[in-house]
């Protein structure tokens, strides 16, 4: 706040003249930005009122003290100061933006620069020099002005980004553990926060999150809590397929729950664990770009590794007849054996999907008749071979080619 202006820079007695003009200048300043700001245009009454009559007064006051010495000292210079962070800070809780708060400041600046200009120049006989001089003072410090108002306003908007986040984390708690729901939205409400009206569960594990929050990248204004060190999002259900999620998330090995109701947000985050489980299992495919995993593509495989024990059960006695074959020998005709089942026997695409030749194909499945005998042709024992062997049961994914 302080401006470097010499002392004696003035003429003796300068400030002592304008100060005569305070009172009717400052009522020009207002009533100025009543009519230009039209955020201002309305009565100023109460503490809005009281807080920019103040602010009007204390910077006459201040910019006179500096015309008749230099700056005062550091006590009044911190407490003035003081006043225009407090106006910045009150502007945004007011919901106004800082430009308003600026614009008047401008104006201020052009009346009292109008007004000082022509007593100095008229009854203090000011040179063109010196009115330069004045001219540069005022414009110099109201620009300090500004920048004290400005910190007021980013420090207000950064307290109230933080407590945002705050209540976001303490919603994303309630909402992984199931709660209430009337219990989230009063929280939601006393915060000034709007849920969506549907979101999805997202796991960031640790070993990619290393403790989410503090990654640069991921979402942030919505839902969030930590398990341990696992993030868990709740992001708004129509943003789950966009590119934006899907570049935030991207290299992360995120899971993306299914899109529900928000009260129903715990039965999203549920499917995740399962996913999620699955997935370190090896009964769901890793995608190689190491995007998200969305677990609404792996319905099927999920409901399987629901039952882990049934489906072993099921694997022994279905592929029995491959258990006396070597490992690759095995391995080799569970996959033209799923490829078989899967596109009804068609001998062409099975070699393609397998990059082999089709006579290949045809050695294997007489092999796997030799093998199964009338279970290839039962409809029940084909579906519960396709079954176990697209969960994995036979010991290979689904989309390996042998």
């Amino acid at each position: 706040m302080d401006a470097a202006v010499p002392t004696g820079q003035f003429p003796v007695g300068l400030g002592t003249l304008l100060s005569s003009e305070l009172a009717s200048v400052g009522e020009d300043i207002i009533d100025a930005i009543a009519a230009e700001v039209p955020a201002y245009a309305r009565p100023l009454e109460g503490r809005f009122g009281l807080g920019v009559r103040a602010g009007v007064a204390e910077a006459l006051r201040r910019f006179l003290s500096i015309v008749d010495g230099g700056p005062g000292d550091s006590a009044d210079v911190a407490a003035s100061r003081e006043i225009y962070v407090r106006l910045g800070h009150g502007e945004f809780h007011a919901g106004r933006s800082l430009d308003n708060l600026l614009a008047a400041y401008r104006i201020g600046t052009r009346v009292a620069w109008r007004r000082f200009a022509e007593a100095a120049r008229l009854r203090g006989e000011l040179d063109a020099v010196g009115l330069v001089s004045l001219g540069e003072t005022l414009f110099g410090y109201i620009d300090s002005v500004c920048a004290a108002s400005a910190e007021g306003y980013a420090l207000a908007q950064s307290a109230d980004a933080g407590a945002r986040e705050r209540l976001w984390d303490r919603i994303g708690d309630l909402l992984l553990s199931g709660a209430d729901p009337a219990t989230v939205e009063d929280i939601a409400q006393a915060g000034s926060l709007r849920l969506p009206e549907t979101v999805a569960a997202v796991l960031v594990p640790a070993r990619a999150g290393a403790g989410g929050r503090r990654q640069p990248g991921l979402p942030t204004g919505c839902p969030s809590t930590t398990h341990g060190a696992d993030l868990w999002l709740f992001v708004a259900g129509g943003e789950v397929r966009g590119p934006r999620l899907a570049g935030q998330l991207a290299g992360r090995s995120a899971v993306v729950g299914p899109t529900v109701v928000w009260p129903r947000a715990a039965a999203s985050a549920e499917r995740v664990r399962c996913a999620h489980a699955a997935r370190a299992e090896g009964l769901l495919p890793a995608d190689p770009a190491d995007g998200p995993l969305f677990t609404d593509d792996h319905l099927a495989a999920l409901l399987l590794s629901r039952a882990p024990d049934l489906l072993a059960d099921l694997a022994r006695s279905r592929l029995a007849p491959l258990d006396r074959l070597p490992e690759r020998s095995r391995r080799r005709l569970a996959v033209t054996l799923l490829h078989w089942l899967t596109l009804h026997g068609q001998r062409g695409l099975i070699a393609e999907r397998l990059h082999i030749h089709p006579q290949t194909v045809r050695y294997r499945v007489l092999q796997l008749r030799e093998l199964f005998g009338d279970a290839l042709d039962d409809p029940d024992a084909r579906f519960e071979l396709e079954l176990v062997l697209r969960a994995g049961a036979a010991g290979f994914t689904p989309e390996e080619n042998q």
